[in-house]
């Protein structure tokens, strides 16, 4: 198993951070929906799932700041053949779901008023912080001031910005595999060595 990066594919540390992002920030998508739609937020009983959005939320960001920081040492695999336009196209877009990843986990979790439960061990909500305390004596500022505007900006972009973003990274992986038919794809997934990536990449060339 390759572990770091090469020219031609991702490790397995990188794919690692990847999909263990993407399965927390889709099954934090997927629990709150079933919490608005299906139980009633009214009832006790809906909280311990409310919960599992709040952990799934907070274990996606913080997987953010390791995942920056293997990109920053590790080698990045080259860009495959394209305009200039499609390469600042492709930065723009994975920079834009960093951001994501950091403002999504970051409002929930600073605009949420209680704590998660992780079994083990649990994180208190951001109200019960040194930091929260310190903010509203400084800026005199209520739980209730605070909490509205944080979790207005959480629904927004959760409601409005991040699907756009998610779906367009989506299409781009789907359209570089069914119609540009190069690796981009390919070597995001598990189970795929450098070495397949390449012969697969030679073979397209050849019918191209």
């Amino acid at each position: 198993m390759q572990i770091r990066n090469t020219r031609a594919a991702f490790g397995a540390v990188a794919k690692f951070f990847h999909w263990t992002t993407a399965a927390a920030f889709i099954g934090a998508y997927l629990v709150v929906y079933y919490y608005m739609w299906i139980l009633d937020p009214e009832l006790p009983a809906s909280w311990p799932v409310l919960n599992i959005h709040w952990a799934l939320g907070i274990i996606a960001g913080t997987l953010v700041l390791p995942r920056l920081v293997w990109r920053l040492f590790d080698v990045q695999p080259d860009e495959v053949p394209g305009s200039r336009l499609e390469h600042l196209a492709a930065h723009a877009a994975h920079w834009a779901l960093y951001g994501l990843m950091i403002v999504m986990p970051l409002t929930g979790y600073i605009g949420t008023n209680g704590a998660t439960e992780f079994g083990f061990f649990t994180i208190p909500s951001f109200r019960e912080t040194a930091l929260f305390n310190a903010i509203s004596t400084t800026f005199g500022m209520s739980w209730e001031g605070f909490e509205a505007p944080v979790d207005a900006v959480h629904h927004f972009v959760g409601k409005w910005v991040a699907w756009f973003v998610v779906l367009a990274h989506v299409a781009a992986a789907l359209f570089h595999h069914c119609v540009r038919r190069d690796e981009v794809l390919i070597r995001m997934l598990p189970g795929k060595s450098a070495k397949a990536i390449s012969d697969q990449a030679i073979r397209t060339g050849e019918k191209n």
